[in-house]
């Protein structure tokens, strides 16, 4: 039971720390992202696993790929897109353009937009596993894989229990 309870452990405090440690180092609440769609190509492409990490919103300039909310749909839809241009009205505002359209985006990011900054690593394809399992099937499909390890381990248990039960059994003998 001892040992379960390890593995158990184990696996939480490994998960906790790929939760938590990329969240603190790059500063952002959403340090990674699956990009969706053809329109950084072939910066990015469909299925890229991208590393995104906070840089405060009057650092960015001209050319950078930033993560940002859908500025007409709040916090329903996450965009990747380059900047195109810097506006300094009264207040900072980016245009953005995703390399694979023709035309700059119709829309202006301000500040309470801005997610992150593209770091310049991506894995691909790892983006389509992110996009098959995504928020909250992911945290359940962790919950499961941690019952079925909890389970392995308890069965042998229990066939321990089970064959000394049988032992302590007085057999009855015929004289």
């Amino acid at each position: 039971m001892f040992k379960t309870v390890s593995y158990v452990a184990i696996i939480l405090i490994v998960m906790g720390a790929i939760w938590v440690v990329p969240r603190v180092a790059l500063g952002t609440t959403t340090p990674f992202l699956s990009v969706s769609g053809p329109s950084m190509e072939p910066t990015l492409n469909d299925g890229d696993y991208i590393i995104i990490k906070a840089d405060t919103f009057d650092s960015l300039s001209i050319g950078d790929i930033i993560v940002f909310y859908h500025p007409y749909d709040y916090k329903n839809e996450i965009i990747v897109h380059r900047i195109y241009d810097i506006n300094l009205n009264s207040e900072q505002v980016l245009r953005t353009k995703g390399d694979n359209n023709n035309y700059p985006d119709p829309w202006y990011i301000e500040e309470e937009d801005y997610i992150g900054k593209f770091t310049g690593i991506k894995i691909p394809y790892l983006g389509y596993l992110a996009q098959l399992f995504p928020l909250p099937l992911n945290y359940a499909l962790v919950i499961i894989i941690l019952l079925i390890i909890l389970l392995i381990e308890l069965y042998p248990l229990r066939k321990e229990e089970d064959k000394e039960n049988n032992m302590k059994i007085p057999r009855l003998t015929y004289v």
